[in-house]
């Protein structure tokens, strides 16, 4: 889970990091004490804003009205604004820092430099950007740090060697896989401040870190797959709000596999979902919430559901399908099946018994023909235009 700037800065704080005063706010009405020049800058889980057009200077009232309305609503490279965080202004040298988790060696990598900004990773001269690996162990991390300050400017030294220091703490008291300031402002007296600060937490060790929960209960509104996936189990990401094609698929991988592919296709998948059928305990609560939720895309046209059934008995599983569409009967969206596995026959015996009216099939490459097909209206490719329990 990627922290928004607002929420990563305030984290870094609780150590010690120092960050300029700043607000966050969704409307002008929020922003009664705010002082000018100020920068509005939007809150949204990617680089680039300031390319992007969502950090603006303002000095007036007048300004930040203008801009918030402008931002608040609109989307950033794919990811809609909701809040912006108003912040004075931060000046220095800019430098930069970070510390990532390297996933497949376990290490941790550290980045240093005298340089900082925008693009720093491609701007910066190789001579300038330090790059070194640490044992997992923040005695090990700390001691690359202050062999990699040692080759810096003197005058970034105290400021990037405190800054190590602080954000090693952030990364292993937190759980997160990478942990950047950038850029790191470093005064004329020595003194310095995180100008923008990105932190990544780790989503296995979200329900152990109490600051990273309290976070989710009290912000869920701005991490919605995250807090989605604490409370439910599993993962739901709306990919498109005007996508045409619904995804209930198990598997993280296949599911990833089947967006990129419908894209390809000319498709627009709403949504991506890991449902996990080892997780049902012979309930059909999930099956049911994720229809719920892929019945809130205004433009679905299909759904498509696949289960690769290895331990998963689909005869079981088309028994949960049946309850979960009958309690879902409002909505008129028709469905494909893809099944293949433990079970299938008494699984295709059951839709049978049923007499439910949907398109089911053992191949995938066939199940994603049918899906395209519906949502680009080719008439020759029909029976997955009514719901289970319907008649054609």
């Amino acid at each position: 889970m990627m922290l928004l700037e607002h929420d990563a800065k305030m984290l870094l704080g609780q150590f010690g990091v120092p960050v300029p005063e700043g607000v966050l706010v969704a409307d002008a009405a929020d922003a009664s004490s705010v002082s000018y020049p100020c920068f509005v800058k939007a809150q949204v889980p990617v680089g680039g804003r300031g390319k992007a057009g969502g950090i603006v200077r303002v000095e007036s009232v007048a300004e930040l009205r203008e801009a918030l309305g402008r931002l608040v609503g609109s989307r950033i490279r794919g990811h809609r604004v909701h809040e912006c965080r108003l912040e004075q202004p931060a000046r220095g040298q800019e430098c930069y820092i970070s510390l990532m988790l390297d996933a497949q060696s376990g290490e941790v990598i550290v980045l240093m430099s005298a340089q900082g900004g925008v693009d720093i990773e491609q701007h910066a001269g190789a001579d300038m950007l330090l790059r070194d690996a640490a044992a997992f162990d923040p005695r090990a991390v700390r001691r690359v740090a202050t062999a990699m300050v040692a080759k810096l400017p003197a005058f970034a030294r105290g400021a990037l060697a405190e800054a190590a220091g602080k954000l090693t703490d952030a990364f292993f008291s937190l759980e997160l896989t990478l942990a950047e300031i950038n850029p790191l402002f470093v005064l004329p007296n020595g003194a310095w401040v995180a100008g923008d600060a990105k932190l990544v937490a780790d989503d296995n060790a979200i329900e152990r870190q109490p600051a990273l929960m309290q976070l989710l209960r009290e912000r869920a509104h701005a991490y919605p797959e995250a807090s989605l996936k604490i409370d439910h189990g599993f993962d739901f990401v709306r990919l498109d709000d005007d996508g045409d094609v619904g995804m209930l698929t198990t598997g993280a991988g296949l599911s990833m596999q089947l967006v990129d592919e419908l894209a390809r296709r000319g498709c627009r998948p709403f949504n991506f979902v890991d449902i996990r059928t080892g997780q049902f305990r012979g309930s059909p609560d999930r099956l049911i919430q994720v229809l719920r939720w892929i019945g809130e895309g205004r433009n679905v046209k299909v759904i498509l559901m696949n289960f690769f059934a290895g331990v998963t008995d689909l005869a079981e599983l088309s028994r949960l399908i049946l309850v979960a569409l009958e309690r879902t009967s409002d909505l008129r969206i028709p469905i494909v099946i893809r099944l293949i596995g433990n079970g299938l026959e008494a699984a295709r015996k059951t839709f049978a018994d049923a007499g439910a009216s949907l398109v089911i099939e053992t191949d995938l490459g066939k199940a994603v023909d049918q899906v395209v097909a519906i949502v680009h209206a080719v008439p020759s490719l029909t029976g997955a235009t009514a719901r289970a329990g319907e008649q054609p």
